[in-house]
């Protein structure tokens, strides 16, 4: 089960971004796809937390002008919801569900507040679903769990086969990081 994940994952997040940016709805795959770290989170410790490194991102990491710099916060920046279509192989709502609630669990529990560094997405999985955050930006990103825990229900439940979809993406309104969210 776990290589079916990552290889799902990998299948998700390898054919685009690269040179260009996810600005609607498109379905990011993370090309040559290496494990930076695993954790797992919520109050179960049931959902698979990983940093990945993506090659088709290393482009974007090379424009970091200093690594010092400080992250910029988007914490509670708009993003807009897109949904994959044909509708067939989406995630189960309360497998993200569980997400959703691990990501909770933890703003309250190890603080809302984490960094994501450009060129390392971060994935969660449980079950049937899988959500990752992409920084497509020049400069390292802060973001809030709650937020991503909102993104994640919102998607799961709007982007489904009745909606003629298989999962979807929410990608911030000035194009700098999208949310995709599908099934693993």
């Amino acid at each position: 089960m776990k290589s079916f994940a990552a290889l799902s994952f990998l299948a998700s997040v390898a054919a685009l971004v690269g040179a260009q940016r996810i600005n609607g709805p498109v379905e990011f795959v993370c090309e040559d796809l290496q494990v930076l770290s695993t954790s797992y989170i919520g109050d179960a410790s049931q959902v698979k937390a990983q940093t990945v490194h993506c090659a088709n991102l290393e482009r974007r990491s090379n424009l970091v002008k200093s690594k010092r710099a400080a992250p910029t916060n988007v914490c509670g920046a708009a993003c807009t919801t897109n949904c994959f279509t044909p509708s067939g192989g989406g995630p189960n709502p309360n497998d993200c569900q569980v997400i959703a609630d691990a990501l909770l669990y933890d703003s309250q529990n190890t603080g809302n507040l984490f960094n994501i560094t450009i060129g390392t997405p971060v994935y969660m999985q449980y079950a049937t679903c899988e959500t990752f955050f992409v920084n497509q930006a020049s400069v390292n990103q802060t973001y809030c769990r709650d937020d991503w825990s909102t993104v994640t229900e919102y998607v799961a439940d709007n982007c489904q086969s009745t909606q003629n979809a298989h999962g979807g993406n929410c990608v911030a309104d000035d194009g700098s990081w999208f949310i995709q969210i599908q099934a693993s």
